[in-house]
């Protein structure tokens, strides 16, 4: 039975990023992936996503997509890849609502450039653009663009170059503690190809997380999305990158929309808060006349002239916990078991600083970042943390 000191369920965004952090730090590595990341079957695919700095969901965020700017770049530069595209981001809403002003509220507090601006300045300076003047904007420089597929396979390369074992297409049985009454002994991985043991487990599994960690009963909701590309109406110099930023639009609660510009393959756009909830191992993926009919009602009053022909179509999965914050702990009760699902369908821009925040768990117990927002123990109680302290999956 090999033995390692780290393995890591789950190789997707975060996965590879851990399994990239544990090996430089010179620890044996084995990762696990049901699939061969990159690929559609999760949340991590879809040519692009996000990244901003003025973060609304919380200032405590903006640390931690700082550092994630600095190892995208260091990993573009390790493979040669570029993998962050910068286009600057327009956010709007009501100057009541939670996107302007929680940007804001970020921006200020720690020094990050921004405009502010009125719906009338929206429309001068992005005329593809159509607030109502009921409507704010915020504009911040640095957001862009980073390549999906290109980041993950970055991360898994430089992960196989510090020494790593990367298994695909190799879904895990179950895990269990190799001694029950020491919480920390060794944790036994199960698979179609044997056993595995490791000192420390990482569970990074996406949408398969609460499966993982069963025991526990995590309060976490899978839902399908839907993603489009569209060929817009008109001149298409005016939605190219370069012309026009990633952009988040809040039209009420639980209703935002958010797209990209056109980087050669169609403007991207996607509804953000749909709860439709699914099964990750066997949900719908067809695209069906009801899902255009969402979008292009919400592009109608934002941005029309984007409802053009449809390129493409693809879904995905985002885990959801209740207040959407991410999950990033050690274990309630394991305290050798790092799980992270950094989710809700805004977790991608963090991917590498996320695994450096795993490294650190695993390694030393503690993170060099304030994860307060994260914690297990908002998501489960003290009985469940037991009944999961006896067994595994």
């Amino acid at each position: 039975m090999p033995h390692y000191d780290a393995a890591v369920i789950g190789l997707g965004a975060m996965g590879s990023a851990a399994a990239w952090m544990l090996a430089r730090r010179g620890l044996s590595v084995v990762g696990f992936d049901q699939f061969r990341p990159p690929h559609n079957l999760g949340s991590s695919h879809g040519d692009t996503r996000v990244i901003r700095e003025a973060y609304y969901e919380d200032p405590s965020y903006v640390p931690l997509v700082q550092r994630a700017y600095e190892l995208w770049d260091e990993l573009g530069a390790a493979t040669g890849d570029q993998l962050l595209r910068t286009t600057g981001a327009l956010m709007v809403s009501e100057d009541d609502g939670l996107l302007v002003p929680g940007a804001l509220a970020s921006a200020r507090r720690h020094g990050i450039p921004h405009e502010p601006l009125t719906a009338a300045e929206i429309r001068r300076r992005f005329p593809v653009m159509t607030p109502h003047d009921n409507l704010v904007g915020l504009f911040e420089q640095r957001a862009g663009a980073l390549d999906i597929e290109r980041c993950i396979s970055a991360q898994l390369e430089l992960a196989a170059r510090a020494g790593a074992e990367l298994r695909f297409d190799t879904p895990i049985g179950r895990w269990t503690p190799t001694d029950l009454d020491d919480l920390e002994s060794p944790i036994a991985i199960e698979t179609a190809e044997g056993m595995a043991t490791a000192d420390r487990l990482i569970l990074t599994a996406g949408a398969w997380t609460a499966s993982l960690l069963g025991k526990l009963n995590l309060p976490l909701l899978v839902s399908r999305q839907v993603m489009f590309w569209l060929r817009p109406k008109g001149d298409a110099d005016r939605f190219a990158a370069g012309n026009l930023p990633i952009w988040m639009w809040e039209r009420g609660p639980q209703d935002f929309g958010y797209g990209l510009p056109d980087f050669g393959h169609g403007v991207k756009v996607g509804h953000h808060f749909p709860d439709e909830r699914v099964d990750p191992s066997s949900y719908d993926r067809t695209i069906h006349p009801s899902d255009e009919a969402t979008i292009r009602g919400w592009l109608e009053p934002t941005l029309p002239d984007v409802s053009g022909e449809i390129l493409r179509a693809e879904t995905c999965l985002y885990t959801n916990t209740p207040d959407a914050h991410f999950l990033l702990d050690i274990h309630p009760k394991r305290p050798n078991i790092v799980a992270a699902c950094p989710c809700s369908g805004h977790g991608f821009k963090f991917a590498p600083a996320i695994g450096e925040a795993i490294a650190d768990l695993a390694i030393e117990r503690r993170s060099r970042h304030d994860l307060h927002l994260f914690s297990f123990e908002r998501l489960v109680g003290d009985s469940a943390a037991d009944a999961a302290s006896a067994a595994g999956n």
